[in-house]
């Protein structure tokens, strides 16, 4: 593991994290002497430099059996992350998920991809497939395909892959690679109608391919990982992944809701998902909300609660406990040593109610691991033992107290939107943010950004 996250960081790195992301973190499995969670994280626009070679194996992409045995090494996004935690009873979130209320309900009325968080030319071919469909069948909208990994192997570069709204039982594999004129697309046609119930206890979706798009699914299943992502340039957005029951049990090999699990690979954006439930909050140091390893990539607009350690943040609550996890870290890994992280940003992120922290920056013991030009700024951060704690320079713009939300729930059942009073109201910084909130609703809606995924006013 220690390898592992030299490696990352022993190259250049180059993340944005804006406005209306929230933060996940990377809890590698361990605590040190006073309680804290080892971790290795990395946030935008980053670039972490070292005085040491990396090491050759740990920079090779990770298989699925060194990837079980390391777990996540790093990484977190930017802007707007609720983060509250509070464990609920499985039988809680079974009940809320069941019933899709408060704010999980609110985002699935917004029916279209994300257009804007990754603009793409229009798809010279299109694949189809249903549940009524047949992988002896051709592909066609009058022949579909009945499964997408039988589509993702007929895919070529420019192609969509349309998935109608039904459940769609076992693992998904996607191996092809588009280009970077020639996108691969894997899109539900109706948000989070193509519902994915995985099986066993690894990833319910693995890609391999770069320039590869998979939007608006429903993802779940007893699995650690709900996608796992070892390629380049790639995008994961407006998916609701929620409920990996971790049949593995809590082990050193970690899970997420989705991870970017290469740290040779660059640019994996993970924009405008919900997260949520995955593991129990506080029963696993290793399992996170949104996970990236990439150099670069954006991590924003996203709604996580109820994850066992770290969430992501961008609208998070309800992750971790008072003895684990919380909201943003930023730091790097222990091995080699002489690793900084440089010119990372954190900022217009709500981080509510995580017992344990807020905003950190951490280091291993006896590392001095934190450069220069990193920022923490505009953030709503309250709730926490610790607010904001930096090792080097000091965060500027924090906003403290109440966000306001319209109605707040750490179950997942209130929205998350913002009253007209809440201080993050015209607050946030226009550098970088997104231009859509979660629900598409231009920003800025009123004078300046709203601080959180929602733009409100």
């Amino acid at each position: 593991m220690k390898n592992a996250i030299a490696a990352l960081f022993a190259q250049r790195t180059n993340a944005l994290l804006a406005c209306s992301a929230a933060v996940l973190l990377a809890a590698c499995g361990g605590t040190d002497a006073t309680g804290n969670a080892q971790t290795a994280a990395t946030i935008t626009t980053a670039s972490a430099d070292t005085a040491a070679p990396a090491d050759a194996a740990a920079s090779a992409p990770l298989s699925a059996a060194s990837f079980a045995a390391d777990g996540y090494q790093n990484e977190v996004a930017a802007a707007s992350a609720v983060s509250a935690a509070l464990a609920q009873t499985d039988s809680d979130s079974a009940a809320a998920d069941a019933a899709q209320p408060g704010a999980t309900k609110l985002l699935a009325t917004v029916t279209s991809v994300d257009a804007n968080a990754n603009a793409t030319a229009a798809s010279t071919y299109n694949l189809y497939v249903a549940t009524n469909g047949s992988d002896s069948n051709t592909g066609t909208q009058a022949k579909p395909y009945k499964t997408i990994t039988k589509a993702a192997a007929a895919a070529k570069a420019g192609t969509t892959v349309h998935v109608a709204a039904g459940t769609y039982s076992g693992n998904v594999t996607t191996k092809t690679s588009g280009t970077a004129s020639a996108r691969i697309r894997f899109v539900s046609d109706t948000k989070w109608g193509a519902k994915i119930v995985g099986s066993g206890s690894e990833a319910m979706w693995t890609n391999n391919g770069n320039y590869v798009d998979i939007s608006g699914f429903d993802i779940t299943g007893p699995g650690r990982l709900g996608v796992l992502n070892y390629a380049s340039n790639t995008l994961i957005s407006n998916n609701h992944i929620h409920n990996l029951t971790m049949s593995g049990g809590c082990t050193g090999s970690g899970g997420a809701g989705a991870v970017n699990a290469t740290y040779t690979a660059s640019n994996g954006d993970m924009i405008g998902n919900v997260v949520h439930d995955i593991g129990k909050p506080g029963a696993c140091n290793g399992v996170q909300g949104l996970y990236s390893s990439n150099k670069g990539g954006k991590i924003m607009n996203n709604v996580v609660y109820r994850v066992s350690a770290f969430g992501i943040h961008n609208t998070v609550f309800a992750n971790g406990t008072t003895g684990m996890g919380g909201g943003i870290v930023i730091g790097v890994g222990d091995s080699p040593g002489g690793v900084q992280l440089k010119n990372t940003r954190v900022f217009n992120n709500i981080v509510v109610n995580n017992p344990r922290g807020g905003i950190q920056q951490y280091c291993y013991s006896g590392q001095s691991c934190i450069g220069s030009g990193n920022t923490v700024q505009n953030n709503l951060v309250s709730g926490s033992a610790t607010l904001v704690g930096m090792k080097v320079g000091s965060a500027t713009g924090t906003i403290g107290g109440d966000a306001k939300f319209v109605s707040y729930n750490p179950t997942g059942t209130g929205d998350y939107r913002l009253q007209s009073g809440s201080p993050a109201v015209n607050k946030g910084l226009a550098a970088s943010a997104p231009t859509t909130d979660i629900l598409g609703v231009a920003r800025p809606k009123g004078g300046a950004v709203d601080i959180g995924a929602y733009e409100s006013f």
